[in-house]
């Protein structure tokens, strides 16, 4: 045998084990992201591609690491393995083929070939399924901007004479499944009582006298934090077209332009706004949309550092536990009711995010795993915040809304509750405390977190003529939301489907338009 046909052999023979490595790989991660994170849709990946990321915790991602660098060279070995055992039972079976050259060699290893191009087709199906789903939805134009949105900008909305303030609370990846299932969840043991009496004394969108949950289902545009803030605030999805450039502080001054949300409204009626979070400001983006959309006084990671609530170096999970974030929040509010003007401060937890959870010094063991334990313990702490808050001379006069940002993105945990079947629906949790209105409606709501705009305006005791901004609806009232005019499968495929309107109008420079300020008195 010559060197060269040698060096031709060791060089293909290197060339088809990266091959099979590298469809291995894909293979892995495209299964390891069905296990984990089945409900994540194309719209959320796009967006965290073109997103500053700082401040993320990356081992969140450090199991997928793991498996690329264990499991795709295991399952190599054992194809190198089967193809050697293969070549050797044909040698002796069969004459060697006489066909030299690289023809013969095709055809001496036709099967094996057959083999790597079936991995091959395997992993790239699994993985481009969706991004044909996605590229193909790019090209349509939805007509559901044109159909039923309201811009807050047009609408006369009218605050109440005495104005209440607001606390909105968002809680990472709280979702009602994680009650039991006398109350609407799919856990056999109860891992949020505190959580579900709240709900239940209070308003969440079920007929009086009902013990079950109900929040908000999540539909494309609104399954992550940062597009859960602007469909609350904003009642629209945060869906970024493929031909957009990255959204937040590298490009963009602004965010979402076009949008007149919640914020806007309150700076509009002289509110003193907060917006309080533990990780980093910058993270997808939010300090420009807090800053541009009712110019929040931002509280983050950072100035825990710059106030010395931390020391210099301290850094777990995002940036710092809940248990500090509640601890500020009441230095915050302190703040914020010092002044002659009414408040509203929004704030955001973070160590229920997956996987698994941070597990902080008052995290108890009841629970077999980590998370289901976190999850108890922020059922916990959220439930010692309001007790504080109940004891303050402004709590009767101040409206309480706290939520799930949106469910939680490890589906490999949320198989695993024993009563999450094929018609289990899975919503965000959702309580409204110290409402100016009573739901007196005798169904239950079926509703998103788009709704939660008017909704919340509402519950403080606005008046919205209409009930609509947004595509959100007032839940107070009985008018059908998106969800029940349309079900969840058409109300996907038309969020997800591009739309000029929301191009234009929601991404167009804010140079280009010009929208009136909310009218909060009558002509």
């Amino acid at each position: 045998m010559s060197t060269s046909w040698k060096q031709y052999k060791t060089g293909r023979n290197i060339a088809t084990g990266i091959f099979l490595l590298l469809t291995n790989m894909l293979l892995v991660l495209t299964v390891w992201v069905q296990i984990r994170f089945s409900s994540v849709d194309m719209t959320t990946v796009i967006f965290q591609l073109k997103v500053p990321i700082e401040g993320a915790d990356a081992s969140n991602f450090y199991e997928i690491f793991i498996f690329l660098g264990t499991i795709a060279p295991a399952m190599l070995l054992v194809e190198i393995a089967l193809f050697q055992w293969a070549a050797h039972i044909r040698r002796k079976r069969a004459e060697k083929s006489k066909t030299g050259g690289v023809s013969g060699w095709i055809l001496r290893h036709r099967k094996m070939i057959a083999a790597v191009c079936l991995i091959a087709a395997v992993s790239v199906l699994m993985f481009c399924m969706h991004i044909v789903k996605y590229v193909v939805h790019q090209f349509g134009n939805s007509p559901i901007y044109d159909d039923e949105y309201v811009g807050a900008e047009t609408v006369m909305i009218k605050a109440p004479e005495k104005k209440k303030n607001l606390i909105y609370i968002y809680m990472e990846s709280m979702e009602d499944s994680y009650a039991d299932r006398e109350h609407g969840g799919a856990s056999k043991e109860n891992m949020i009582p505190e959580m579900t009496e709240i709900a239940v004394n209070n308003i969440n969108f079920t007929p009086k006298g009902s013990n079950q949950l109900n929040g908000a289902q999540a539909v494309v545009g609104t399954t992550w934090t940062m597009a859960s803030l602007v469909a609350n605030t904003g009642g629209v999805p945060l869906t970024i077209p493929i031909n957009q450039n990255a959204m937040g502080y590298h490009e963009y001054r602004t965010f979402l332009p076009g949008v007149y949300n919640l914020g806007q409204v309150l700076a509009e009626n002289d509110y003193n706004l907060a917006f309080l979070i533990g990780s980093e400001k910058e993270f997808s983006g939010a300090d420009i949309f807090m800053t541009t959309h009712g110019d929040y006084t931002i509280h983050d990671y950072q100035t825990f550092k710059d106030v010395g609530w931390i020391q210099p170096d301290y850094k777990v999970w995002w940036g710092v536990e809940d248990e500090k974030v509640y601890d500020y929040a009441i230095e915050v509010l302190t703040q914020l009711t010092q002044e002659d003007k009414p408040f509203a401060l929004t704030m955001m937890t973070m160590d229920t995010h997956f996987t698994d959870g941070f597990r902080c010094r008052l995290c108890g063991t009841k629970f077999p795993d980590q998370y289901s334990n976190v999850i108890a313990c922020a059922s916990k702490q959220l439930d010692k915040f309001l007790d504080w808050l109940s004891r303050q001379p402004y709590y009767e006069d101040t409206t309480i809304i706290v939520v799930g940002d949106h469910p939680t993105m490890d589906t490999k945990y949320t198989g695993s509750l024993p009563y999450n079947d094929s018609k289990y629906v899975r919503k965000c949790y959702c309580a409204v405390l110290n409402s100016s209105v009573d739901y007196t409606l005798s169904y239950a709501r079926d509703f998103t977190s788009m709704d939660m705009f008017p909704t919340t305006l509402a519950a403080m005791g606005f008046t919205i003529p209409g009930d609509r901004l947004g595509i959100g609806v007032n839940l107070f009232a009985d008018t059908p939301t998106m969800l029940e005019k349309y079900g969840v499968s058409k109300l996907n495929d038309l969020l997800e489907e591009r739309s000029d309107f929301y191009d234009e109008l929601l991404y167009g420079p804010p140079a280009e338009r010009e929208f009136p300020l909310v009218n909060t008195q009558e002509p």
